[in-house]
């Protein structure tokens, strides 16, 4: 749990108090403005045409002024909008608003274990995506550069690939910019040497950074669903064609941007605070956690089917003729699927136990962040790096770029042999013929490669 999770607790734990406080109270007469948390301070029902205000430090959000915020609540019932876009509260007189570090200590039960474990799994997975990218730029210039491994699996790959790049530059950069994973620099302020996150109009850049990142993340497990749709498909819908792998790419690029901006709608309309960082609100959340899902449900049912249909039919002369063709392709997704829906499953299971003990909350993270940061790995490892054909593809590149050099070398130093004419000593007469037979069984190893 970073600042950015502790600050989400306090919220929550601020909202659902709200809302209880008031859980008796009898409703208005009249037009009322009805009960809300508008993500940092509770506000009572309210009368039509009443301006509610409080006082801008509270339980949880403390003020650097002294001052009262205030909500209109207007004639027709209902509070007071910015634009029209979201109900607006007036922090004018309040200053910067922040939760004190005491109080996120307060909130946590034991938060020595969070300074001790959280630092080594950012460290983890940091090295991770690391690595992850490494390995695929490497994979993905061994796919675009050997044009003998342009095969229509292999460019679904690349996509893959990409995803996977994106994916760990975007939480690169969102680790190495924000501070605490909260808010970019230059919009918080220093207390005693802590960073204070206030209600301040956050930059668009911060928020098209998260908005990126999120897209990549559902991005990334898309194409891990495409990739095995395209098998399923590959052998058993499509008469094992391998054309058609265009719509491919536009659903694993297409899909996430379906989900992604009416997230940054909602997120505008109803959570238009900090660096979208939080989550205060479970359904808008449901905009990326649902897609990542379903997606994940979805590989897992196709890799059933995959298996179902090949034990059943793999008797069957044609079916076997195929398989030998595509068998690498097959065991390459049958390694990766369970390789990422198991930990997925893992994962989602123990997030249910991580509000009720610190210690299931530190594995998760360390199980979810660090698989996660490696997965690129494992599949740039997986689909190329020890892939045989890939590797045989490359020695073969390496052969052919080695033997072109030296026939090229043996070209221009024959070329100078007829050009120049050097006064011989009698010792060096005798080496043209030792020089002609070396020469000659040189030709001889090489002949076999032209």
């Amino acid at each position: 749990m970073n600042d950015s999770s502790e600050i989400t607790v306090i919220l929550n734990k601020a909202k659902t108090n709200c809302y209880n406080s008031f859980i008796d109270a009898s409703p208005a007469e009249g037009k009322f403005c009805e009960l809300t948390f508008d993500g940092l301070m509770c506000w009572p029902q309210t009368l039509a045409g009443v301006l509610a205000n409080q006082s801008c430090s509270n339980e949880y959000i403390k003020s650097t002024k002294t001052g009262f915020a205030s909500k209109q609540c207007d004639s027709e019932g209902r509070w007071l909008t910015l634009g029209n876009i979201e109900p607006w509260t007036n922090y004018s007189e309040c200053g910067i608003l922040f939760i004190e570090k005491k109080i996120l200590n307060e909130t946590l039960t034991n938060p020595s274990i969070y300074n001790k474990w959280l630092p080594i799994i950012k460290s983890i997975t940091q090295f991770g995506y690391i690595l992850s990218t490494i390995s695929l730029i490497i994979a993905l210039f061994v796919f675009i550069y050997i044009k003998r491994l342009h095969c229509a699996r292999n460019k679904l790959h690349v996509h893959l690939f990409a995803s996977f790049v994106m994916r760990a530059l975007m939480s690169l950069i969102k680790d190495g910019l924000f501070v605490k994973g909260t808010a970019l620099p230059h919009e918080i302020i220093y207390e005693d040497g802590e960073p204070v996150f206030t209600k301040a109009d956050y930059s668009w850049v911060c928020k098209a950074i998260i908005s990126l990142w999120n897209y990549f993340i559902m991005s990334n497990y898309m194409f891990l669903l495409m990739e095995s749709a395209y098998l399923h498909n590959l052998l058993f819908l499509k008469l094992f064609s391998e054309n058609g792998v265009a719509i491919y790419y536009c659903m694993g690029w297409g899909f996430p941007v379906i989900f992604i901006l009416p997230w940054i709608i909602f997120k505008i309309k109803t959570e238009n605070y900090y660096c979208w960082t939080q989550q205060t609100n479970k359904y808008v959340a449901m905009f990326i956690d649902v897609p990542i899902g379903l997606s994940v449900i979805i590989t897992f049912i196709l890799f059933t089917l995959i298996m179902r249909i090949l034990s059943v039919k793999l008797t069957s002369m044609y079916i076997q003729q195929r398989w030998v063709k595509y068998q690498k392709l097959v065991r390459a997704i049958l390694i990766l699927v369970p390789l990422f829906g198991i930990p997925y499953a893992v994962s989602f299971v123990l997030s249910f136990y991580v509000d009720n003990n610190q210690t299931f909350e530190i594995l998760w993270l360390f199980f979810d962040q660090t698989f996660t940061a490696f997965q690129g790995l494992f599949a740039s490892l997986v689909y190329c790096l020890l892939n045989s054909e890939v590797q045989m593809e490359i020695a073969r590149k390496y052969h052919s770029f080695k033997d072109r050099n030296n026939k090229e070398f043996k070209r221009r130093s024959r070329t100078i042999s007829h050009t120049q004419q050097i006064p011989l000593t009698e010792e060096m007469q005798e080496m043209p013929q030792n020089f002609g037979i070396q020469d000659q069984v040189y030709a001889n190893k090489t002949s076999d490669y032209f």
